[in-house]
């Protein structure tokens, strides 16, 4: 595990790793904006790529994925770690009842549910004075998001799924990272062997052929970035792997644009799309370079990183 030496400073577009001797969990906890108890910089990354996403729609066939389900192939339907208070202490929240119904009756909630169901959590959240408060907050939108990830799909071959899946993972987003920035620090190796379990169930689901993938691959690397101290060498792989894809695709669209300009046509949503790719290609490759910054720091001085997964 890295030693507690750096502290996470966020700025209102990127996240920078700052190395300091001194330093301690108390003090990475204290970010800018100490009045705002949560995090924003997920939303900001949302809203910097909300633009509308093409799809492709053939799927392909790789091994790659096996990178994610060949240490933890029983993870999807093991309950999780982290929880404080033992679930049969407790009521589920209501969200999480209207899903677990819905489940049983065999429908199935949209993209729009669960954007509502982020909001509702996120005010719940803002609007909590007290530190049991937002406890209950996150816990409420933990068990939320614990019966929709039972509606994701093996395989999302439509546009409608490919999106379900996309806006579960900005929720799990929002989730752990207001728990890493808010004062919960007891269990941050739990916290984030959870998250991890959770996107090993996500990132599958979505094809290399997809910007939605590419999309929840970004939102797990800015986590990595967050949880710097706990990530391990499978989690940069999956974004290493990730980003080899992504430059295939940058290429291909570059290619396309560029015989469509010789040849006359102006495509301009073509270049919108090459745009969006390279941003989160860029946005990507900042975030594992702060994050192997940090490693190289560590062997410096003869201390390897503990595989926590």
């Amino acid at each position: 595990m890295l030693p507690l030496k750096f502290a996470i400073l966020v700025s209102s577009s990127r996240c920078l790793i700052l190395i300091g001797n001194d330093c301690v969990i108390s003090q990475m906890l204290h970010i800018q904006g100490r009045s705002h108890p949560h995090r924003h910089s997920l939303f900001e990354l949302d809203s910097a790529l909300a633009s509308p996403i093409p799809h492709s729609s053939s799927p392909i066939s790789s091994s790659s994925d096996s990178l994610l389900s060949s240490s933890n192939s029983n993870s999807n339907s093991a309950s999780p770690r982290r929880r404080r208070v033992n679930k049969l202490d407790r009521r589920l929240s209501y969200n999480a009842r209207i899903f677990r119904g819905m489940r049983l009756d065999g429908v199935k909630p949209s993209a729009e549910d669960v954007q509502t169901c982020r909001r509702e959590a996120r005010d719940a959240f803002t609007d909590a004075s007290e530190r049991d408060a937002r406890l209950k907050a996150i816990d409420d939108a933990l068990d939320t998001v614990e019966e929709l990830i039972m509606f994701v799909p093996d395989c999302a071959a439509t546009e409608s799924d490919q999106f379900f899946v996309n806006e579960l993972s900005a929720f799990l987003a929002w989730i752990y990272s207001s728990m890493r920035f808010s004062g919960y620090i007891s269990c941050l190796d739990a916290h984030f062997r959870d998250l991890k379990d959770r996107f090993r169930r996500l990132l599958p689901a979505i094809p290399y052929t997809s910007e939605q993938r590419h999309l929840i691959t970004l939102r797990f690397s800015q986590l990595c970035l967050e949880y710097a101290e706990m990530v391990d060498e499978e989690s940069l792989e999956w974004c290493k792997v990730d980003m080899q894809y992504l430059d295939k695709m940058i290429t291909v669209r570059e290619r396309r644009n560029s015989i469509g300009k010789n040849s006359g046509c102006d495509n301009y949503e073509a270049e919108r799309e090459e745009r969006r790719l390279r941003d989160i290609a860029d946005r990507m490759r900042y975030n594992l370079e702060r994050i192997q910054l940090a490693w190289q720091d560590c062997a410096s001085e003869s201390r390897v990183p503990e595989k926590l997964v």
